[in-house]
């Protein structure tokens, strides 16, 4: 059932990403092209965090380290901030494509072309 659910969502992020990159050609707009590179890199971003902080979560297990952080709170709650600040910061990125996408409506650039009024030649 898992795999079945997890399939789906592969899936549907493919599709939105697919939707997305259509939208990209359509439209030439800088927001959703910001938001469909952050989906696109959405593995990137999470290993850039993991990098940084998992050496360090490493050196905690084995108790070579022995500072304010290490006596003032758990390692889960350590992995619960870190969680936390990679989401914020996450979607404060996608808070931004939504806002250039919103300035980009406000210009005027969404606009749907009227079609072309053809007379009928009489005959």
């Amino acid at each position: 059932m898992l795999n079945i659910i997890t399939g789906l969502s592969i899936v549907a992020h493919l599709a939105l990403i697919g939707l997305l990159l259509f939208c990209c050609f359509r439209t030439k707009s800088k927001g959703v092209i910001f938001i469909t590179l952050l989906l696109l890199t959405s593995g990137i971003f999470g290993s850039i965090f993991q990098h940084f902080y998992r050496p360090y979560i490493d050196q905690w297990q084995a108790g070579e380290i022995s500072n304010w952080l290490t006596q003032s709170m758990t390692m889960g709650e350590f992995i619960l901030a870190v969680a936390y600040i990679k989401s914020f910061l996450y979607r404060s990125l996608f808070v931004l494509g939504v806002f250039l996408i919103y300035r980009e409506w406000r210009q005027g650039k969404f606009r749907l072309s009227q079609p072309e009024r053809r007379e009928e030649l009489a005959v």
